[in-house]
């Protein structure tokens, strides 16, 4: 028995055979072409047809999936028709090179240049790209789709190196119980699809996965478990547990429209973080009250120039109407080096996350802010707006911000615009001394909002990236405990709500701790709503003492 340890990224226990999936690797030729008019139309053509397949695929994700998540391969086709993407490889068809070359040296580019983006949404774009021209590549080179069929009179693991999306959507839904890879990521479309499919995946195992195909295996999508070769103890314990995840994911939809109310019945709001207007869909399905944050900047990312106001005044509008009624919180671009927003001109730093990010760069570049200040404020009047300042560190910020508001609406009044004077303002609580004067803070604003991520990194003095402080980082610290105590009691004493969000309110292992500190929102991905419910519904606060002086 062998027990592997890499990062679940969809839940639930799988038990059978690894099946592993080599997919073919192609050898890129490089040399000088005669004709590059001959070459420019091989070109053209294979586009076409890349084109054409990636619409079957489509096709065919969405008789297995919703539209929404088979969408993902109509945005292949645009990373192929992205002007960008279609320069660099024009250009150096022009300097003769072959297609082949042109094609794998254009989606290098772009794919490193979306590795370097401090996201990881965007990161995780990087497979896009290579899937999209690894297809195209394919055409050019007169080879066929990689063989995707699963040579197995039983449903099996699916084992590899790493999948693309195309690779795991072509896969014989019948023969399949789930995926282990050596490489991938949380936020890949792979991993999007596996836990869509509702298929148990465990990735970034370090371990080569080739020698163990036709081995028996388990895995564990919750813990990130690989057990290959089990013994008749382990195999007996996982089918229970099976059986079990299998009873709670039907618990889980059982919260759908219960109170978000413990035992004792203290409520807590429950609310949901996106990033993209695909996410409202998740976070409606995981039984959300309103958008606890979304982050603004992703509509600002990877582009030559920043949105303009009227796109983003659709954006804020949309998501705003998706929630009648229901408070719905945008902060403002929390852009930073690395951050794809090379059109404001930010250096790039040694150490961005304690460099010329958040509100620091919104204050710098004032017209910038101004458009979306005035995007936000237009589209106020479609519902319950909330606007929250990030990486604010002094009074001195809110009151310029304040002041500019002020002179936004004054504007919108001469002109006729209409909003709404209900908009709320909050201050995002990340930095150590944000938490220390929050006492001031909350008399100045509506409302709080504490990043336990970058709280807790401050905190520390700690990457939470860094692998090598993994044995050092304690998210659940002491000194961060008081912290947080110390905000939402600052808060609380001025008559303003605290939300809380970051990787730690996902942990339902400390829900109780959170509702003992009496925060009064916690803001969590779509994907671990239900969860956290059935966590507070479960739990009783009424010794609230007790809870405080234990371990968080």
């Amino acid at each position: 028995m062998k027990e592997l340890i890499g990062k679940g990224v969809s839940n639930g226990i799988a038990i059978g055979k690894l099946y592993f999936f080599k997919k073919s690797i192609l050898d890129i030729p490089d040399y000088e072409v005669d004709d590059i008019e001959a070459e420019m139309a091989r070109y053209h053509e294979g586009m076409g047809l890349a084109k054409a397949q990636l619409k079957l695929i489509y096709d065919n994700a969405c008789e297995k999936v919703t539209q929404k998540e088979s969408v993902i391969f109509q945005t292949h086709i645009l990373i192929l028709e992205d002007s960008k993407f279609v320069d660099l490889v024009e250009t150096a068809i022009k300097k003769r090179k072959n297609a082949e070359f042109a094609v794998y040296n254009a989606s290098t580019k772009l794919a490193n240049m979306f590795r370097a983006i401090d996201d990881d949404y965007f990161r995780a774009r990087c497979n896009d790209i290579i899937d999209a021209a690894h297809i195209l590549l394919q055409i050019l080179q007169n080879k066929n789709a990689a063989d995707v069929t699963i040579e197995a009179d039983d449903p099996v693991i699916v084992a590899a190196t790493d999948l693309l999306p195309s690779d795991t959507i072509s896969f014989d839904g019948e023969h399949l119980l789930g995926f282990v890879t050596n490489g991938g990521s949380q936020n890949s479309h792979t991993s999007i699809l596996a836990r869509t499919m509702g298929l148990p995946s465990v990735i970034q195992i370090h371990e080569p996965l080739g020698g163990m195909n036709g081995h028996i295996a388990i895995i564990d999508g919750q813990l990130g478990k690989v057990i290959v070769d089990p013994d008749i103890n382990t195999m007996a314990l996982y089918r229970a547990k099976r059986d079990r995840y299998v009873r709670q994911q039907q618990r889980l939809q059982s919260q759908i429209g219960l109170p978000s109310e413990t035992k004792n019945k203290q409520y807590i709001r429950l609310s949901a973080n996106i990033g993209r207007i695909e996410d409202i869909e998740k976070a409606k399905a995981g039984d959300a009250e309103g958008i606890g944050l979304f982050r603004s900047e992703l509509l600002f990312m990877n582009r030559e120039t920043p949105p303009a106001e009227s796109e983003q005044f659709e954006t804020y509008k949309t998501i705003i109407r998706a929630f009648p009624g229901q408070n719905v919180v945008i902060n403002t671009a929390n852009g930073g080096s690395g951050k794809g927003m090379d059109y404001l001109d930010i250096p790039s730093e040694k150490n961005p996350a304690l460099g010329f990010k958040g509100i620091r760069i919104s204050l710098e570049n004032p017209e910038f802010f101004r458009t979306q200040l005035r995007a936000l404020y237009r589209a106020s009047v479609y519902g319950r707006l909330s606007i929250l300042l990030p990486m604010i560190s002094s009074l001195e910020e809110i009151v310029y911000v304040k002041r500019e508001i002020e002179k936004i609406k004054h504007k919108l009044r001469l002109k006729g615009e209409p909003f709404s004077d209900e908009v709320r303002l909050g201050v995002m609580v990340e930095t150590p001394a944000c938490a220390i004067i929050s006492d001031e803070i909350s008399k100045e604003v509506d409302f709080l909002t504490i990043n336990t991520n970058n709280l807790i990194q401050y905190t520390l003095a700690m990457d939470r990236e860094n692998q090598k402080l993994v044995d050092f980082y304690r998210p659940y610290h002491p000194a961060v405990r008081r912290l947080l105590k110390m905000v939402i009691d600052n808060a609380h004493r001025n008559s303003k709500p605290v939300a809380i969000y970051g990787e730690m309110v996902a942990d339902s292992a400390i829900t109780k701790n959170l509702l003992a500190l009496k925060a009064d929102e916690l803001v969590l991905r779509p994907a671990n709503l239900l969860a956290i419910k059935a966590a507070v519904r479960e739990a009783d606060t009424s010794d609230i003492d007790t809870i405080l002086t234990g371990k968080l």
